[in-house]
């Protein structure tokens, strides 16, 4: 009998061994096979795109709420490579993740039944996933040091990626309110998520956190249940980032709707069009990709997160409605959370850094479009009104917070901002930035089992290279675009971005290099602050060669 159950584990093994070695050469196959594109000139195609359901796109997937285009464009996408060299790469990777959706992941799925749990060391675990193919291809992950010692919710509330959850509570003080993820199912075994935590600011204007709310009842800090239920409420921020705010709101729902939008209402030639081109270009091609790869059934996202798939499914369905362009102008953003005014005693670092980073942006495009109209100018632009009624039309909640009733130069510079920063500063911070924090279970894990037991090590392995595979190479936001711009004045505009100020010097240092043997933590704040000189355009393209920023310098 022991015979017996020793062979079975060493088949297990064996296969288990087999299998991810595909999958890591696999992964690193296609993260050392991106190319940066060099975005083409818009033409004319006479072909608008139409909006259909993605589960009428793609019947596996049961989303009926949130809507894609019909077809990829061909310039974005083609088999004629005579046409456009680019269009034709991306055809190329198109059948790619074809295979892999359709072949490699149906038989031969990188998850496998019956293995062991990750290493109970961190270090180790991250050690063996991150492999010497994937180290030489992009840096380690890195450790936070708001991860080491005793976790502090409240610093990162308001200095990790998860800031964007801090709001006001009705009850008084401040929260993160995770409490409708309860309604959504989730795999056997695992907690829920439904998770409400409470903050208060203490005597010296600090804030605290002061109790978790969650299935396991009320727990405050220091009590027997305390360290389990700060693990659920991070699962919970981070499945909600990854599935929602990340897929869901930046890519399918706002940068796919500013990019239909564009095409569809203003002609080539037009000078918002030129100015937005560099940030939806290959955005229909790119979200495919991502589609493929993480939303079918057996994909990324639904072998790594909680929620069974028909579940997840349902969740971004109900938060289809939730999406507000809003939303990412930061200052207006702050306004609805309740965090902005004299009231608010407490520093905001990933706020103010967010509300910089914004500013910059809105005053590039505004000195843009005052080249071009005057107030009335553009409230006669028949072109822009047919883009803000089709932009207005594909967006959950509109436009007008931001752009109101009377169009201004000033306030449509304000949406063409909130278009810019979703494509590139919220990706970053919602997506590629995760690298630095999705990968350390024994802090955050994307599931929290009841029996206490720690990730598999197939789900695992799954979820370092689908962060892995987010950080491609990308065109650099402060790229010379000019040669996209209509005449001299406008090319002169476009460069204008290169040239403001890289934001004050802040103490701390470059982050600490070295292989994961030299267990590297960040600094205090490092992976908070954003900078304009790195940021990359385009959050639209999850494996493209477009834009996100780079993570950040020090705070």
């Amino acid at each position: 009998m022991r015979f017996i159950d020793n062979s079975r584990q060493i088949i297990v093994r064996t296969l288990w061994a087999c299998r991810r070695s595909i999958w890591n050469g696999w992964t690193k196959f296609k993260f050392s096979k991106n190319r940066v594109v060099r975005i083409p000139l818009p033409r004319e195609t006479g072909k608008k795109l139409e909006t259909i359901s993605l589960k009428t796109l793609l019947g596996e997937i049961p989303v009926r709420k949130v809507r894609v285009a019909h077809r990829l464009p061909e310039d974005e996408v083609s088999w004629r490579v005579w046409r456009s060299v680019p269009a034709f790469r991306s055809w190329l990777r198109q059948r790619i993740y074809w295979f892999q959706d359709k072949v490699l992941q149906r038989w031969l799925p990188p998850t496998q039944a019956g293995l062991p749990a990750i290493d109970a060391d961190h270090w180790k675990a991250i050690g063996t996933a991150c492999t010497p193919g994937h180290r030489k291809l992009f840096k380690d992950p890195q450790l936070p040091a708001e991860y080491t010692g005793d976790v502090d919710l409240a610093r990162l509330a308001v200095a990790s990626p998860y800031a964007c959850y801090l709001e006001k509570a009705s009850q008084g003080g401040y929260q993160w309110d995770f409490r409708k993820l309860e309604h959504y199912g989730h795999k056997d075994g695992l907690h829920p998520l439904g998770v409400h935590v409470l903050f208060h600011t203490d005597g010296e204007q600090r804030l605290q956190v002061e109790r978790i709310d969650s299935e396991l009842g009320v727990s405050k800090p220091g009590d027997s249940k305390w360290e389990l239920s700060r693990k659920i409420a991070l699962c919970a921020a981070t499945t909600h980032m990854s599935l929602v705010r990340h897929l869901n709101w930046v890519h399918l729902i706002g940068g796919s709707a500013a990019a239909i939008a564009t095409r569809n209402g203003l002609p080539a030639n037009h000078p918002v069009r030129r100015l937005l081109w560099p940030h939806v270009y290959g955005t229909q091609d790119s979200n495919l990709l991502a589609i493929k790869s993480q939303l079918t059934p057996g994909g990324d996202y639904g072998d790594i997160f909680s929620f069974e798939y028909p579940e997840m499914c349902r969740l971004l369905d109900d938060t289809h409605e939730q999406f507000d362009i809003s939303r990412f102008d930061p200052l207006e953003d702050a306004r609805q959370r309740g965090i902005l005014g004299p009231e608010v005693g407490f520093a905001t670092p990933v706020l103010d850094n967010r509300r910089e980073l914004f500013d910059v942006i809105h005053a590039y495009a505004e000195r843009y479009l005052s080249l071009y109209y005057t107030d009335d100018g553009l409230r006669r632009d028949e072109d822009f009104g047919r883009w803000l009624s089709e932009l207005d039309a594909l967006l959950p909640n509109g436009t007008r917070r931001l752009i109101g009733g009377n169009p201004t130069v000033s306030s449509a510079a304000r949406l063409i901002a909130a278009i810019i920063y979703l494509e590139s500063v919220e990706h970053e911070s919602l997506g590629t930035g995760l690298w630095h924090y999705q990968l350390w279970p024994h802090v955050q894990p994307v599931r929290v089992y009841k029996n206490g037991q720690r990730l598999p090590v197939d789900v695992y392995q799954r979820l370092v290279n689908a962060n892995f595979i987010l950080n491609v190479h990308r065109t650099s936001l402060l790229e010379d675009f000019s040669y996209l711009a209509l005449d001299r004045e406008g090319a002169a505009a476009m460069r204008s971005l290169q040239d403001e100020p890289p934001g004050p010097a802040v103490p701390g240092g470059a982050a600490v290099p070295g292989p994961l043997a030299d267990r590297a933590e960040h600094p205090r704040g490092q992976h908070q602050r954003l900078n304009p000189s790195p940021l990359r355009t385009a959050a639209s393209g999850f494996h493209r060669g477009r834009a996100a920023p780079h993570l950040p310098a020090v705070e």
